[in-house]
């Protein structure tokens, strides 16, 4: 989803864009099945043969969105042959995404929230694995000293607080006197200096 430009052939990645783009234009809760199903070109026999309600939809695609982000962050770390630079290159890359599809960065930080149980599970599993990658990428090269509890505890604690920044800047990015180049480099060192902590 996160690349795709024009609507799909098969029928469940053309409901899954489709909701993608009425939920961040239109909003989750002003958009109907039949609206999906409308700009999808598909029917509702369709649409409930992949989700039984807007809700599971919207979870699923909640899903699909975090995978693809997880794994474009997790390329560039692994490109990235600088230890000391590959928190930094998975930060710009979540940031650099969010930035230049607004819909994703809509759909993850806004449209999803609150909606209900099964999204909230979703939007918590995407959290951890985020959470996870920050931990394995710092902890090659943090003394062994460092707790593990401690580790995974902060490594959670900067998912919320990138995603928070993301959240206050990304919608005014054309008035706001930050690049998520600025913004990368700045998390990267809060990031690090919290780790860093850990340790003395």
């Amino acid at each position: 989803m996160l690349f795709v430009t024009e609507m799909p052939k098969e029928a469940k990645e053309k409901i899954l864009y489709s909701s993608l783009v009425l939920f961040t234009n239109e909003g989750y809760k002003n958009t109907s099945v039949l609206d999906i199903v409308e700009m999808a070109r598909v029917s509702k026999t369709t649409f409930y043969q992949h989700f039984n309600s807007k809700e599971e939809l919207l979870a699923s695609l909640f899903d699909v969105v975090a995978t693809e982000i997880l794994q474009e962050v997790n390329l560039a770390i692994e490109k990235e042959t600088r230890t000391a630079y590959k928190a930094y290159v998975g930060i710009r890359r979540y940031i650099e995404i969010c930035f230049t599809d607004v819909k994703v960065a809509n759909l993850m930080l806004v449209e999803s929230v609150g909606v209900s149980q099964d999204v909230e599970m979703a939007r918590s599993e995407a959290h951890r694995r985020f959470a996870q990658l920050m931990f394995q990428t710092v902890r090659g090269y943090l003394p062994e000293t460092a707790s593990e509890t401690e580790l995974h505890i902060v490594s959670q604690a900067m998912i919320g607080a990138i995603n928070e920044v993301v959240v206050q800047n990304y919608k005014g990015k054309d008035d706001s006197p930050y690049h998520y180049d600025d913004l990368a480099r700045l998390l990267n060192r809060i990031v690090i200096a919290a780790f860093v902590n850990l340790t003395n």
